[in-house]
């Protein structure tokens, strides 16, 4: 399977303009909080773990894909 990479468009714009907000979101929280680097390390590991291919997060995702007519 081949690997997906965004086009240079997309990377200046929609993910660009993300990142940017989980960034200054981020920022926010640990302001805050008032929390270390850590918390908000561990924070995003608790995100990224939804996108790993065999979560529940994501194979949900895969089927609503698959069965737009389902939902």
């Amino acid at each position: 399977m081949n690997k997906w990479k965004p086009s240079q468009t997309q990377q200046s714009g929609s993910i660009n303009r993300v990142f940017d907000f989980f960034v200054d979101e981020l920022t926010e929280l640990q302001e805050e909080l008032d929390c270390p680097d850590e918390f908000i390390y561990d924070f995003l590991e608790v995100i990224r773990n939804r996108w790993l291919s065999d979560s529940c997060h994501s194979r949900a995702r895969q089927y609503k894909r698959d069965n737009p007519d389902s939902y």
